[in-house]
């Protein structure tokens, strides 16, 4: 595993003791639809790693792949007036990872995580997230997740929308 994860990722997954497969597809997959695709998977079992920022707080919410994030959420989540999505330098400066490719955990700063109250009623479901590089995915559980990010857990996704 360590030789294919970026290292501060493969370090913070062996130093947590997380149990995670690593996923090589061979191919980018910078959508869920397109991990699914790859994996031959329904999108639901992809969660999607999007980072917000208001020019002074980072956020990384954490959605299914079939649902659209509502940024109002996600900023009344974390008490911020508004967010907006980053663009790809902040992606990049703020988690430590490429768009289409940011892991879950392990960024290379400090970033507040909000997981979808949707992903949360089933901590033991195994979902696939984000592996560090757009060519890698994580297998994890949704309770990992929660546990090793110190996320809160808030309704973030548009009603109605799967």
């Amino acid at each position: 595993m360590n030789a294919v994860l970026p290292e501060r990722l493969a370090a913070f997954i062996a130093r947590e003791d997380i149990d995670v497969e690593v996923l090589t597809t061979g191919e980018a997959a910078h959508t869920a639809e397109a991990a699914a695709r790859i994996l031959d998977l329904p999108v639901s079992a992809i969660v999607k790693t999007m980072v917000l920022t208001d020019g002074i707080c980072t956020v990384a919410a954490i959605v299914p792949g079939d649902r659209r994030l509502d940024r109002r959420k996600v900023a009344a989540a974390v008490g911020a007036a508004t967010l907006r999505f980053a663009n790809a330098d902040e992606v990049v400066a703020c988690t430590g990872y490429p768009p289409g490719g940011v892991a879950p955990f392990a960024f290379c700063s400090e970033v507040r995580v909000v997981i979808d109250e949707s992903l949360a009623s089933d901590a033991d479901r195994a979902v696939v997230a984000g592996g560090g590089r757009p060519e890698l995915l994580l297998r994890v559980a949704v309770g990992d997740l929660i546990r090793h990010t110190g996320a809160s857990v808030a309704p973030i996704t548009l009603p109605g929308i799967a």
